[in-house]
């Protein structure tokens, strides 16, 4: 049981791990705005605000990449090799990106009512908790 828990924390971790890493990728090879993006600005405005959106969907990007493969790394090297608090260390690294990003989401449907998925960063929190609570069970058993 011990070690089928410490594969399932393992491996919910990597998933998170891994959209992160995609989520970054689609973010910064972006060549036009994203439609709920879109949708926040006044028709007006689009051409105006380009190059700030697309310097911002780089800088996202390029940070949930890091923050990815940064996680990654910790749960396959220091995590599995047991290293006192790794996952509790990439949970709330998790947890501060997915409740930033969740903040944001609510906020731009407050001020502009444009579609936002805020509940992608309650999956992703979920997911990392899962695998936060199989890691610790299998660290006490």
């Amino acid at each position: 049981m011990r070690t089928k828990l410490q594969w399932t924390s393992v491996i919910l971790f990597m998933a998170v791990s891994t959209f992160l890493v995609a989520f970054g990728l689609l973010y910064s090879n972006a060549n036009d705005l994203l439609w709920f993006h879109a949708a926040a600005v006044p028709p007006e405005a689009l051409e105006k605000i380009r190059p700030l959106y697309f310097a911002l969907m780089k800088l996202i990007g390029g940070a949930s990449i890091g923050l990815g493969i940064l996680g990654g790394f910790v749960v396959l090297g220091p995590m599995r090799q047991g290293v006192p608090w790794a996952a509790t260390f990439v949970s709330l690294t998790y947890w501060i990106a997915f409740g930033v990003a969740a903040f944001t989401a609510i906020r731009l449907n407050e001020l502009t009512n444009a579609p936002v998925a805020w509940y992608n960063m309650a999956i992703l929190s979920a997911l990392t908790a899962a695998a936060y609570g199989a890691h610790t069970l299998a660290s006490r058993r």
